[in-house]
């Protein structure tokens, strides 16, 4: 279509083109900041709202806005507009009180509690009216515009705008006919617009008029945080993506994917542990990492956090860090309010296109630290596709060939085994920098998960297998007591939860779990929330037993039954 189609139709004073398609690229542009307005309103009274402008999402919506003025349809665009009023204002609102973005699920609560719902909100209405104005003002004035401007200013007209309409509209729904919830999660730094598409579009697809997936009580006692003594001055966590245990030199692979990690071992600095993972995936074990959840079933705990390793950090005077190679949508349910710094792929796409896991490296030079920092750094080095995370680097890495000819299982082998060498080489400088700061100090570094690498067939990390399941657990302490390490140097496995009870006695809060049993693990499968194939672990002398995977309502119902409590 050229640009002289879309010029507005002939008169007696013909309005030159030029100046009907400028107007046309001006309008677009004040409707795309508007769209995304309400957002940075909101943070002028509450901080609850962590948005940041993502160049993608920016353009996204600025064509969404051209559409909108050259449709020339002001009654269909001001009804489209009210329903994105509508959405923001339930956004805003889920932003406000909860301090987190509006997840799919959430709207199912809405809709099944909405007297609860409704109640609550008059009742908290005090403390989140900012959301009115902070969506209604930047709407209401892109209604006016729409419903004012056409008649009294000439722009370029096309139905053809429609199609452009529609396909930003019906992307996210369409995506969600196929893809799972853990690619609608919300974003804390994305536009709330951005995280309502994503939200909204789950709930229609998979969600609305479907009976409420209603599990079993979880009879599971609540846990106690006690207060303790630590000297602790800085807690660094690094999570590394799909990082397998049996692929890695420093666990007795025949080949050396980790010289550095060897080496501090062979030295005595360095305890390992081979590890048992939350979750078959990030989105899963990342929460209930963090979160100190061990038994599956109880959602409440991923909701209310009160265990959360960052809000413990705070309540014993932290400075709080999330420094991570992968979008921000990992945030959800990791305690984004309990940040004080959170950075993510999107807050420096250019900077992690060029360096990958190295930007971190670059962004801890950066940081102002203070008395006492927890810091959770999270990489992607070993996440596919693998080749891509490591081969524009030039420091010495593992080489092992990936020629496209070489068998598929060789080459992903090779592929994923250089990108543990580089792993390796990014640790190293994680390390250095943790060894330039003072005082008693503690490095924690495990996998979210594992990674199949072919074995029957198999590839990828969303199945309960023990290939996924088996994550390592490495621990560096400097001007720290001997004790400070007996208890995990007895341990013959070292669960994430374990890990993270570990981690927040070191923060300075003793995390009792009156549910946990000796030898007694959990992973759940690819949801983290509703029913879901769940999997126990047992650790016996001669190794880890994997029970047959099991339903969670199932497993769930059973304890109910049983005589006793676990």
């Amino acid at each position: 279509m050229s640009i002289a189609a879309l010029a507005p139709a002939a008169s007696s004073n013909p309005l030159p083109w030029k100046i009907a398609l400028a107007r046309l690229l001006a309008l677009s542009t004040l409707s795309a900041g508007l769209l995304m307005a309400d957002d940075f309103l909101q943070q002028l009274f509450t901080s609850a709202n962590q948005a940041e402008l993502e160049l993608r999402f920016i353009l996204v919506t600025w064509l969404f806005a051209l559409g909108l003025w050259l449709c020339g349809m002001p009654r269909l665009v001001t009804a489209l507009l009210v329903l994105l009023a509508g959405m923001q204002l339930i956004q805003l609102s889920h932003v406000s009180f909860f301090g987190e973005p509006l997840a799919a699920p959430d709207i199912v609560s809405l809709f099944a509690d909405f007297a609860e719902v409704r109640e609550t909100g008059w009742a908290s209405f005090a403390d989140h009216w900012h959301v009115l104005p902070s969506v209604l003002l930047p709407y209401g004035l892109l209604i006016g515009l729409h419903l004012w401007l056409p008649r009294r200013v000439r722009l370029p007209q096309s139905r053809w705008a429609l199609l452009i309409i529609v396909l930003v509209l019906t992307a996210k729904p369409w995506r969600a006919t196929y893809r799972d919830y853990s690619s609608f999660l919300p974003g804390p730094t994305r536009s709330g617009l951005h995280n309502s598409f994503n939200a909204f579009a789950f709930y229609a697809v998979r969600l609305a008029f479907r009976p409420a997936e209603v599990l079993p009580p979880a009879p599971f006692q609540p846990y106690r945080v006690t207060p303790v003594s630590s000297g602790a001055k800085h807690v660094w966590l690094v999570v590394a993506d799909s990082l397998r245990t049996d692929r890695l030199g420093l666990f007795g692979h025949d080949r050396d994917t980790t010289p550095t990690l060897s080496r501090l071992h062979s030295e005595g600095v360095l305890l390992a542990k081979p590890g048992i993972a939350s979750g078959v995936a990030t989105a899963v074990s990342l929460p209930n990492l963090i979160n100190l959840v061990r038994e599956p079933g109880q959602p409440e705990l991923l909701r209310q956090q009160p265990h959360n390793l960052f809000a413990l950090a705070r309540s014993s005077g932290f400075r709080t860090h999330w420094l991570s190679a992968q979008e921000s949508k990992l945030l959800s349910h990791l305690g984004s309010r309990h940040l004080d710094v959170s950075i993510t792929l999107e807050d420096h796409p250019l900077r992690f296109l060029q360096r990958h896991d190295h930007a971190l490296v670059d962004l801890l030079d950066e940081q102002a630290w203070s008395s006492h920092n927890f810091v959770a750094i999270n990489l992607r080095t070993a996440h596919l596709p693998y080749e891509e995370n490591y081969d524009q680097h030039h420091e010495p890495l593992p080489n092992w060939p990936v020629d496209p000819a070489l068998p598929r299982e060789e080459r992903q082998r090779n592929a994923y085994e250089n990108a543990i060498g580089y792993l390796d080489d990014v640790l190293a400088e994680v390390i250095t920098r943790f060894d330039q700061l003072e005082g008693e100090r503690y490095l924690l570094i495990t996998g979210d998960h594992g990674q199949l690498l072919g074995e029957e067939g198999r590839w990828g990390h969303n199945d309960l297998l023990p290939q996924v399941a088996e994550v390592p657990v490495m621990v560096l302490s400097r001007e720290a007591p001997e004790q400070a390490l007996a208890g995990l140097r007895e341990e013959q496995w070292i669960s994430h939860h374990e890990a993270g009870l570990w981690l927040a006695e070191r923060l300075g809060q003793r995390v009792d779990n009156p549910n946990q049993i000796a030898g007694e693990h959990f992973v759940q499968g690819k949801q983290l929330f509703g029913d879901n194939m769940i999997q126990r672990v047992q650790e016996t002398p001669e190794g880890l037993i994997y029970d047959e995977p099991r339903l969670l309502s199932r497993w769930l119902r059973d304890l109910g039954e049983a005589p006793s409590s676990p």
